[in-house]
């Protein structure tokens, strides 16, 4: 059932005139209780700029919005707003899965028409949607005479704070989420010194930046937590700390293949740069902001799908009993192995088990350079009968849960997803879990950047088609695209469990 109450008024240069820093004139949008006040203002340049109150205590300051493209102008100078656009909803949505059933997306929403005032004169939408729990906005590009598309060098939106605030955060990694998390003032927020993973893809980022989300507490207890929602056909966005000015920037994920952060194809929108505001820690955790900015359920139905507790065979290579390949004589996932584990499942009322290494090509995968072609994902070892583990787990009532480890080869996946699901589908299997360990192929791409966004994406969508759910090892962050795709059930993307099995730095202390 959905309920939707919709008002929409259009207005043309309409400004609600009040104070800034600047002496401009301003457009307020205010969230449904009026406690969240976003004002929007342009500089004496003609810049865009923007507030951000909460009870009347100011959360963000003055801060900038712009653009740096290849082959064309920067956008963020000499415009003038020509309309105003503002909408009010109050609607119900049903979370298939998830904390709730149904959720509520209540916001106020302005839209600020630009243009330019010289040069192409551009024209550019900015989107502000206020929410009782923090706001969004995002960016729209328009159509160009003479211009397809736009390559996007920088985005430059700036978060300005308003004091030293408490903070928790991880460096900024193009590849990776798996760094022990640090509680720091804002001042002291140190990313390039604090790289802590071992892994294999770190990115070092010659820049003091941190990974979204970053959350933050100010002197008098209110909570920030700074994230983005609906990345879509988009660079993932880190944010560069300047400790001397409080401020915060956005910094894309790049691509050294092509020696730019975006490329789209005109018009298209940003993804919503998000700030969820609470009085409590606990109100961030409640917060629908994120998913509540995403498209609404395209799947429909998704009855097929059963969430549920799962085991697996995976600790063991961790600790280093058993191992992912045949070759070393200590393959882990064996026709016998895997009905122990099934026997157990079923004993403790456990509904899934997920059995990794259960596919051929796992003596070429770590540290090699060449992982092209290296997996297939229909051809099991010899010692691992697929039709008769799973048969054995139907009879007692588990269902056998599917690995797909690309080596960071999507490429090799693109080409074999189709004949992978199929399989999938033939035994009665309806979730995956998905992995990209080591650095992506081809060189030069990133797991945050664009093109292994899009990458993601296909599986989910391709996944779908399939009435198969997802769950992504090395991921691209969480930014409420389950709403839209409730087969994205889950991630595997921070420092987890598995470190406590590695003696090399020492597990993961309390703090984290």
């Amino acid at each position: 059932m959905r309920l939707i109450s919709k008002l929409t008024i259009i207005l043309s240069i309409i400004f609600i005139v009040g104070c800034c820093r600047q002496g401009e004139k301003v457009s307020v949008v205010s969230s449904p209780s009026g406690d969240i006040v976003i004002k929007f203002f342009l500089l004496k340049n003609g810049s865009p700029a923007y507030t951000v109150a909460y009870k009347d205590i100011l959360v963000i300051d003055t801060s900038g919005m712009n653009f740096e493209f290849r082959d064309q102008q920067p956008f963020g100078e000499n415009l003038k707003v020509y309309s105003i656009l503002r909408e009010s909803v109050n609607e119900e949505w049903e979370m298939p899965w998830g904390e709730q059933r149904m959720v509520q997306n209540k916001y106020n929403e302005m839209i600020v028409n630009l243009e330019e005032t010289v040069n192409l004169k551009r024209k550019f939408n900015i989107y502000f949607k206020a929410y009782d729990d923090g706001i969004g906005f995002r960016y729209e590009f328009l159509k160009q005479s003479g211009v397809d598309s736009l390559i996007i060098i920088d985005e430059n939106s700036e978060f300005n704070l308003t004091g030293n605030h408490d903070c928790w955060w991880i460096p900024g990694d193009w590849d990776i989420y798996e760094h022990l998390y640090n509680t720091t003032k804002f001042t002291d927020i140190d990313a390039i010194s604090k790289r802590n993973h071992y892994g294999l893809a770190q990115t070092y980022i010659p820049e003091n930046a941190v990974n979204t989300p970053v959350t933050m507490r100010m002197d008098n207890g209110l909570h920030l937590s700074f994230h983005e929602a609906n990345l879509t056909d988009y660079s993932g966005m880190t944010l560069k700390i300047d400790k001397d000015k409080l401020s915060m920037t956005s910094e894309l994920v790049g691509s050294e293949r092509y020696g730019y952060k975006v490329k789209r194809a005109l018009p298209f929108l940003t993804p919503w740069r998000t700030i969820q505001i609470s009085e409590d820690a606990g109100g961030l955790i409640e917060s629908n902001l994120i998913v509540n900015l995403n498209e609404p359920n395209r799947l429909g139905d998704m009855s097929w799908f059963i969430p549920k507790k799962y085991m697996g065979i995976w600790w063991e290579m961790h600790i280093g009993t058993k191992s992912w390949d045949l070759a070393s004589g200590k393959h882990g996932a064996t026709t016998k192995n895997a009905k122990k584990f099934i026997d157990f499942a079923s004993k403790n009322n456990i509904k899934g088990l997920l059995i990794e290494g259960w596919n051929t090509g796992w003596e070429h995968w770590i540290g090699f350079e060449d992982r092209e072609g290296v997996f297939d994902f229909v051809t099991p070892y010899p010692d691992y009968d697929i039709d008769e583990v799973v048969a054995y787990a139907k009879a007692k009532g588990v269902e056998i849960i599917m690995h797909h480890e690309t080596s960071a080869a999507p490429r090799t996946y693109d080409q074999q997803m189709d004949t992978a699901f199929a399989l999938m589908n033939k035994h009665g299997m309806t979730s995956v879990k998905t992995g990209y360990v080591g650095k992506i192929i081809p060189k030069g791409e990133y797991h945050h950047g664009q093109w292994m966004v899009n990458h993601y994406r296909k599986v989910i969508e391709k996944a779908a088609k399939h009435n198969i759910a997802v769950n992504a090892h090395e991921p691209i962050k969480a930014t409420g695209i389950r709403r839209t795709y409730p087969n994205a059930i889950s991630r595997e993307g921070l420092r987890g469990q598995e470190f406590n099995a590695w003696a090399m730095d020492g597990g993961n202390p309390p703090e984290h």
